[in-house]
């Protein structure tokens, strides 16, 4: 019994070296989600926001910046046309009083770019006078036009279509961006009710409040937080 168990285990043993090998097949990564400037997001998975611009840090991190009043430090970012990627970043650096917010992308997850639908940016610029057309894109509203209204103060106000959802939406003059949505202006009075944009095509509506992309960039650049040193892809 010995000898037939002995010779079993060695036939055993010659069989798995003969065996060939078989290689499992890797697992196809998931394909990444694009994201950038006008891109919809979704706050801790309920509050809806645009992304301003993505791009890199003084220390090659892949940021992105929204309006702070999306959410607060540590909140969850996911894609609002892609929830299949879960969660893709997070809010770690907040300014309330400029409203700005830098969101730290995960790059196994989503790939910037540069164009989302009408909106295409390519570099930062210095936002325009008053009766010069921006332009704007939100995930509510999606993307029109009009005109600078005023400059010079905290905010900038154009004559532009927004609602709710559109904040942190990109203004842009061509491929630059120049500023940040930030809300709207209740012409009369703080405790007034706004009107919001239903569509570009009514111009009936409060106008559109922005912060000028290079005061943010300035506020951002002197601090030594993640977000540092912005530039656009």
């Amino acid at each position: 019994m010995k000898r037939i168990r002995t010779a079993v285990l060695a036939l055993s043993a010659a069989a798995l070296a003969m065996a060939p090998a078989v290689a499992s097949a890797p697992a196809e990564a998931a394909p990444k989600a694009a994201v950038g400037g006008g891109s919809g997001i979704i706050v801790n998975g309920k509050s809806a926001c645009t992304m301003t611009a993505v791009g890199r840090d003084r220390a090659g991190r892949l940021v992105g910046l929204t309006a702070a009043h999306c959410g607060k430090l540590g909140s969850r970012v996911g894609l609002e046309r892609n929830r299949r990627a879960g969660q893709v970043g997070r809010i770690v650096t907040a300014n309330p009083k400029l409203d700005y917010a830098v969101v730290l992308l995960d790059g196994s997850r989503v790939r910037p770019v540069r164009t989302v639908g009408k909106a295409r940016i390519t570099r930062v610029g210095t936002y325009p006078k008053p009766f010069s057309n921006v332009c704007k894109s939100g995930r509510t509203t999606g993307f029109s036009c009009g005109p600078t209204l005023t400059t010079g103060g905290r905010f900038v106000y154009n004559y532009v279509c927004s609602a709710p959802g559109d904040s942190g939406g990109p203004i842009m003059v061509g491929s630059r961006l120049v500023g940040m949505l930030n809300g709207i202006r209740r012409i009369a009075g703080p405790n007034t009710p706004p009107v919001f944009c239903v569509d570009p095509a009514f111009p009936v509506y409060t106008p559109m409040a922005a912060t000028p992309i290079r005061d943010v960039l300035r506020n951002l650049n002197g601090v030594p937080a993640i977000g540092a040193g912005f530039r656009v892809i």
